[in-house]
């Protein structure tokens, strides 16, 4: 198709999702409230005819393009009355009412804009179609439909600067980002990645934040039942009671998002993947890079929002696992030591000789930690160094580990430290707006070292650097000491990482089951040089035959399928003796990249388990680790 609308796709799921949820869960009855719904429905009509706009040009033909005509008749006019809903949005928000003058005002702009476009269709001064020739003809007022919505943004804009005052800062950044992403998606879609449809995708984005910091009343309905009935015991549990089974629903809610979200990514990242391998264009490549660039920034804006939540819900756990200090050290300064390399940053790092080899912990929590903190001081340091420091502050079992990263970068001055822990707070916003992120890391490190009974602590001096740092309690489990760190010699130890070109597998038969067609066709892409012969199932019924009749070397099953999810087609395969894991790896591909999934997928019988959107480097390691085993290595090793 001519047009991507793959984002335009995932978020008018989102946009579905999030009316049903509140539909069926809250019994809406506020004004604020039931301008929250219209705000939904006018956002998944406009997304609903933009897609089929774009469905329509695709095609082509005259007949579609005289519906295109009609569907971008409808567009225009759900456009401007999306931008007027918001603005009625945040007025009752901020008033507790609606403001009948600007409500008065805003239907007469509303319905001016619709007489004038209906108009349009017999006199056709904006755009029309042309019976003689088939097609469809854009005229010089036909851009003014643009800068209308236009208007109304700087409106709503100047609107929510004036009421700053009556909003919390995480509710005033998440109303102004509806804005913001909105112009942001036109801007990569009208430049940079013009044939895909971005916007709706970013205003869905946008939408969440504002659904998760205006319209979850979950604990606030809690607090206030409890303190209106607390001489009423009873009543009060069954208030509880309540709210507990409402968080629950969010939880679902949450996960089945992050897998509505990271799936069409997936399959984003993954033809972008094809496409830097295959294409010799050097134009090509360049934008296949933007592409890459922008899906994993969205991807980090994502994951940074579902963690946001998980904490402010309480359902985000701390799950302790065995771990190498030195591998987490050692994949913690690889992971940056690029970014540190292309802005001319010395990346240091100071190990403690006495600290234990392997602890017990979340390695994958303090793994974010150190890599957000370390991430930070990258993209604020313009000269001198960035150091890792990892010291045993107290000997013992547990003992005391503390991990500090310090900077030369711009510092942070006193008056700002106190607000900078805050969600969604960034310093020096004219300074630094050019430098990316959600204000959300340093919040989520701070509610993640509070789950480990720590905090996280700061020294800084403005315009000399920063150092922050924080020590945390962990359990000894060999108490060999790492030795003597250097960042040179544990990279040059490490394995030679095998890549997409040099991976072989000649006659390896793999079998891969996943209900999005999609997802197939990038993993045959990404593998098909490897001589493997991949077999796809696009069910479990359907992989569970296939099983019976072949045999294959190793199976992909994703997690989350309709009819037969991927741990009952594991468990009914177990249960008639088809599937072997012993024999045959079977490893989950899901898209909820939770701490302790390892262990989950592991306890109902996976092998393993590999996260979505599918890093390449990260499936070949996958395939090699146990396609060739140590009697047969792979051939490089």
């Amino acid at each position: 198709m001519k047009y991507n609308i793959d984002f335009e796709i995932f978020g008018s799921i989102i946009i579905l999702i999030i009316i049903i949820f509140f539909k069926l869960k809250f019994d809406r009855q506020t004004e604020s409230e039931k301008s929250f719904m219209r705000l939904a429905y006018i956002i998944l009509i406009a997304q609903f005819t933009d897609m089929a706009s774009a469905v329509t040009i695709s095609i082509g033909g005259p007949k579609l393009a005289l519906f295109n005509l009609l569907f971008d008749t409808v567009f225009f006019i759900v456009e401007v009355y999306m931008a007027l809903f918001f603005i009625d949005y945040i007025l009752i928000s901020a008033y507790g009412k609606p403001v009948r003058k600007s409500r008065i005002i805003l239907v007469f702009y509303g319905f001016i804009h619709t007489i004038l476009l209906i108009f349009n269709l017999f006199f056709g001064f904006y755009f029309r179609f042309d019976f003689a020739t088939g097609d469809y003809i854009h005229e010089t007022w036909y851009y003014i439909l643009y800068a209308i919505p236009g208007i109304l943004a700087v409106a709503a804009l100047i609107i929510i600067l004036r009421l700053r005052r009556k909003f919390s800062s995480k509710q005033w950044i998440s109303v102004s980002s509806f804005i913001l992403f909105a112009v942001i998606g036109l801007i990569l879609q009208g430049t940079l990645i013009p044939n895909i449809y971005l916007s709706f995708g970013l205003v869905t984005i946008a939408f969440l934040m504002i659904v998760f910091s205006l319209e979850t009343p979950d604990y606030r309905k809690l607090m206030k039942t409890m303190q209106e009935l607390e001489e009423a015991k009873r009543d009060a549990e069954e208030a509880r009671s309540e709210a507990e089974r409402a968080n629950r629903v969010k939880s679902d809610f949450l996960a089945n998002m992050s897998h509505e979200i990271r799936t069409p990514i997936n399959s984003i990242l993954g033809f972008d993947e094809v496409i830097l391998r295959e294409s010799k264009d050097k134009d090509i490549t360049q934008y296949a890079s933007n592409i890459k660039f922008s899906g994993k920034t969205l991807l980090t804006l994502i994951n940074d929002i579902l963690d946001f939540s998980k904490i402010e819900s309480g359902n985000m756990e701390i799950i302790p696992v065995e771990y190498d200090l030195k591998n987490m050290i050692t994949d913690q300064i690889l992971m940056v030591a690029n970014r540190a390399s292309d802005k001319a940053i010395e990346l240091k790092c100071e190990v403690d000789e006495r600290l234990p080899r392997v602890l017990r912990g979340d390695d994958v929590r303090i793994r974010q930690i150190v890599t957000n903190l370390l991430s930070n001081a990258i993209k604020y340091t313009e000269k001198g160094e960035v150091v890792l420091t990892v010291r045993l502050e107290e000997a013992g079992n547990p003992a005391g580990i503390m991990i500090s990263v310090k900077d030369t970068g711009i510092g942070i001055r006193e008056e700002d430290q106190k607000a900078l822990f805050g969600a969604f707070r960034r310093i020096d916003e004219k300074k630094n707006r050019n430098i990316e992120g959600t204000g959300l890391g340093l919040a989520i490190c701070v509610s993640l070292l509070e789950k480990m009974n720590s905090e996280l602590c700061l020294d800084s001096e403005y315009g000399k650097g920063s150092d922050f740092y924080f020590t945390l309690k962990q359990e000894v489990v060999d108490e060999t000491p790492v030795g003597r760190f250097s960042i040179a010699e544990e990279e040059n130890s490490r394995t030679v990482e095998i890549t997409h070109d040099d991976f072989t597998a000649p006659g390896k038969r793999v079998l891969v089951v996943d209900d999005v067609k999609m997802n197939l066709s990038v993993f045959r892409q990404l593998l098909k040089k490897s001589g493997m012969i991949i077999e796809t199932a696009d069910s479990g019924g359907q992989a569970l035959e296939m099983i019976r009749s072949s045999n294959y070397d190793i199976v992909f099953m994703d997690h989350l399928m309709p009819e037969m999810d991927g741990i009952e087609t594991l468990k009914k395969g177990r249960e008639e003796g088809i599937i072997d894991t012993d024999k045959v790896p079977v490893i989950a591909l899901t898209a909820n990249a939770i701490s302790g999934a390892r262990d989950m997928y592991t306890s109902v019988g996976f092998t393993d388990y590999l996260t979505k959107p599918i890093e390449i480097s990260h499936l070949i390691s996958m395939l090699v680790k146990y396609l060739f085993k140590e009697d047969h290595p792979y051939p490089c090793l």
